[in-house]
């Protein structure tokens, strides 16, 4: 993966080909799309915004380019080319949120404004956004539910629930895969200049006081207008999203700070993928929590209250290293003086030589 990081920094002809080929391969495999928004938020992180931008309208132009010279419908590829850059905007905005503020935590709650932004839109735009998904997912799953054999209440039934449900669903997504890019971009960009960076950056990621209290608000508003959809419940949606990161967040943390096994990270991986809604609704709560008692500070000074011995070790070593500093300090005052005492006494015994002379 290093290479791979190394390549696409070497110039703008080798980011764009690695962006192209994880766009042309994902319509194959899915998760490669990533490969793709990754490429524009390390460019992005590393060069600036100009060079990210840059990056998006190249692969927005390649794209474009291969899907005329291909048998597609046309059609079909220019909602792939528009999807694809849709998708690459939020990774570029977040990329320069990041190089700015240099926080991960101020970093998700920009890229959840964005998409928060993205549900009042539809709601505007679309007017009744549950009827329009509805029109949509009707279209899209008659094969589905004809195969299931459901009766036309049921299928109706289920129809509705998740028309109510996809604006929410939608903004959830772009969350989520606008960070796993900006995450995996951090990570390139932490293995060629800052190893070990992306770790502890990612362990610290912490949501503040005042994203948790907004958070409260919105859950009043869906306990309120609960099962009528609309505007509170995809938010709702979109909070847990929020919190589930956070939480992720805090696992990987807790786990750093106190030792635990890598055991315990591979069962809960297993459980988002066997469970995901259960398993992101545990981690929101976590998350939420953390936002108001920041388990993380407290174990770690509840670790270091706990070894006296270690912190009296390294205040020893700090007086060490800064006497070994001074005494270093010392030599080299005194390596200097002589020095000019001898660059004084050679142009003396000159200038001597000069007059005799």
């Amino acid at each position: 993966m290093k290479a791979l990081a190394s390549f696409i920094m070497r110039g703008r002809a080798q980011a764009t080909l690695v962006a192209v080929v994880g766009a042309v391969l994902s319509l194959v495999i899915p998760p490669l799309s990533h490969l793709s928004g990754a490429t524009i938020g390390l460019v992005t992180l590393r060069n600036g915004a100009k060079e990210g931008l840059f990056l998006m309208l190249a692969l927005g132009l390649v794209m474009g380019a291969i899907g005329m010279m291909s048998s597609v419908e046309g059609g079909l590829v220019q909602a792939y080319v528009i999807g694809m850059l849709l998708l690459s905007v939020p990774v570029l905005l977040a990329s320069i949120v990041l190089r700015v503020t240099r926080s991960l935590g101020q970093t998700l709650a920009a890229v959840a404004i964005m998409a928060a932004l993205l549900i009042l839109l539809a709601n505007i735009l679309l007017g009744d956004a549950a009827a329009w998904w509805r029109s949509m997912l009707e279209t899209v799953m008659a094969p589905m539910l004809n195969e299931a054999d459901l009766s036309s209440g049921d299928a109706s039934d289920m129809l509705d629930g998740m028309a109510r449900m996809m604006t929410g669903l939608v903004a959830a997504v772009l969350l989520y895969s606008t960070m796993i890019n900006l995450s995996l971009a951090r990570w390139f960009q932490g293995m060629l200049y800052n190893p070990g960076g992306f770790q502890q950056e990612f362990h610290a990621l912490f949501l503040e006081k005042r994203v948790a209290i907004a958070a409260a608000l919105i859950g009043v508003g869906g306990m309120i207008f609960a099962g009528q959809g609309g505007i509170s419940q995809d938010l709702m949606i979109l909070v847990v999203a929020l919190f589930s990161i956070h939480g992720l967040a805090l696992v990987h943390g807790v786990i750093g700070i106190t030792g635990m096994g890598r055991g315990w990270l591979f069962a809960l991986y297993v459980g988002l993928l066997i469970v995901p809604p259960h398993i992101a609704m545990m981690l929101a709560m976590v998350g939420y929590i953390d936002s108001w008692v920041d388990i993380r500070a407290r174990l770690r000074k509840k670790i270091e209250g706990s070894s006296p011995q270690n912190g009296d070790s390294q205040l020893n070593q700090d007086d060490h290293n800064e006497r070994h500093d001074s005494d270093n300090r010392d030599e080299r005052d005194e390596r200097d003086e002589r020095d000019e005492r001898d660059e004084r006494d050679d142009n003396g015994r000159s200038d001597s030589d000069d007059e005799r002379r």
